[in-house]
Protein backbone atom coordinates (compact mmCIF):
# COMPACT_ATOMS: atom_id res chain seq x y z
CA UNK A 1 0.00 0.00 0.00
CA UNK A 2 1.13 3.46 -0.75
CA UNK A 3 0.51 4.90 2.76
CA UNK A 4 2.55 8.19 3.66
CA UNK A 5 3.22 8.94 -0.37
CA UNK A 6 1.82 12.44 -1.13
CA UNK A 7 0.16 12.36 -4.23
CA UNK A 8 -0.87 15.77 -3.83
CA UNK A 9 2.48 16.87 -3.84
CA UNK A 10 3.10 14.70 -7.29
CA UNK A 11 0.20 16.22 -8.96
CA UNK A 12 0.95 19.88 -8.10
CA UNK A 13 4.28 19.22 -9.25
CA UNK A 14 3.03 17.49 -12.27
CA UNK A 15 5.94 14.77 -11.49
CA UNK A 16 6.05 11.15 -13.12
CA UNK A 17 5.01 8.34 -10.55
CA UNK A 18 6.23 4.38 -10.43
CA UNK A 19 4.28 1.84 -8.49
CA UNK A 20 3.08 -2.18 -8.78
CA UNK A 21 -0.30 -2.42 -9.42
CA UNK A 22 -1.72 -5.77 -9.11
CA UNK A 23 2.06 -7.26 -9.49
CA UNK A 24 3.23 -5.37 -12.60
CA UNK A 25 5.21 -2.42 -13.12
CA UNK A 26 3.90 1.11 -13.83
CA UNK A 27 4.89 4.19 -14.85
CA UNK A 28 2.59 6.85 -14.94
CA UNK A 29 1.88 10.65 -15.02
CA UNK A 30 -0.87 11.19 -12.15
CA UNK A 31 -4.12 13.52 -13.04
CA UNK A 32 -6.36 12.96 -10.13
CA UNK A 33 -6.26 12.12 -6.34
CA UNK A 34 -9.94 11.41 -4.32
CA UNK A 35 -12.15 9.31 -2.74
CA UNK A 36 -14.75 7.34 -5.39
CA UNK A 37 -18.50 6.88 -4.36
CA UNK A 38 -17.67 3.65 -2.57
CA UNK A 39 -15.54 5.33 0.37
CA UNK A 40 -11.94 4.08 -1.87
CA UNK A 41 -9.53 6.19 -2.23
CA UNK A 42 -8.48 6.34 -5.31
CA UNK A 43 -6.04 7.95 -8.05
CA UNK A 44 -6.71 8.86 -11.84
CA UNK A 45 -3.52 8.20 -14.01
CA UNK A 46 -2.20 8.53 -17.77
CA UNK A 47 -0.43 5.08 -17.54
CA UNK A 48 2.92 5.83 -19.86
CA UNK A 49 5.22 2.97 -19.56
CA UNK A 50 5.53 -0.47 -17.57
CA UNK A 51 3.07 -3.25 -18.12
CA UNK A 52 -1.14 -3.54 -18.15
CA UNK A 53 -3.31 -7.09 -18.00
CA UNK A 54 -5.83 -5.54 -20.18
CA UNK A 55 -5.09 -2.23 -22.00
CA UNK A 56 -2.97 -0.75 -24.57
CA UNK A 57 -0.16 1.85 -23.30
CA UNK A 58 -0.10 4.65 -23.01
CA UNK A 59 -3.90 4.60 -21.09
CA UNK A 60 -5.50 6.71 -18.59
CA UNK A 61 -6.69 4.15 -15.85
CA UNK A 62 -8.31 4.76 -12.34
CA UNK A 63 -6.00 2.77 -9.80
CA UNK A 64 -7.27 1.72 -5.88
CA UNK A 65 -4.60 3.36 -4.21
CA UNK A 66 -4.58 0.40 -1.70
CA UNK A 67 -3.15 -1.88 -3.94
CA UNK A 68 -0.61 -0.13 -5.31
CA UNK A 69 2.99 -0.56 -3.84
CA UNK A 70 6.64 0.86 -3.99
CA UNK A 71 5.14 4.34 -5.04
CA UNK A 72 7.45 6.28 -5.85
CA UNK A 73 8.54 9.86 -7.67
CA UNK A 74 11.06 10.18 -10.25
CA UNK A 75 12.20 13.02 -10.30
CA UNK A 76 10.69 13.75 -13.76
CA UNK A 77 7.74 15.74 -14.98
CA UNK A 78 5.76 16.74 -17.46
CA UNK A 79 3.50 19.26 -18.97
CA UNK A 80 0.88 17.54 -20.95
CA UNK A 81 -0.43 14.43 -20.50
CA UNK A 82 0.92 11.83 -23.29
CA UNK A 83 -3.08 10.75 -23.92
CA UNK A 84 -5.40 13.56 -24.97
CA UNK A 85 -8.63 13.32 -22.82
CA UNK A 86 -8.07 14.16 -19.19
CA UNK A 87 -11.08 16.12 -17.76
CA UNK A 88 -11.35 18.08 -14.86
CA UNK A 89 -13.57 16.87 -12.14
CA UNK A 90 -13.44 13.47 -12.36
CA UNK A 91 -17.09 11.83 -12.51
CA UNK A 92 -15.91 8.72 -11.13
CA UNK A 93 -14.22 10.47 -8.46
CA UNK A 94 -16.69 12.02 -5.86
CA UNK A 95 -14.57 13.81 -3.67
CA UNK A 96 -11.42 15.12 -5.21
CA UNK A 97 -7.93 16.26 -2.87
CA UNK A 98 -6.15 16.77 -5.93
CA UNK A 99 -6.14 17.16 -9.47
CA UNK A 100 -4.34 19.22 -12.45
Amino acid sequence: MSEGFDFKEVIDAREVIVFEYDGLPRRAEPATYGINSKGNIVLRACLVDGQSKTRTLPCWELYSVSKMVNTGATGQHFTDFTVAGYKRNDSQIATIWAEH
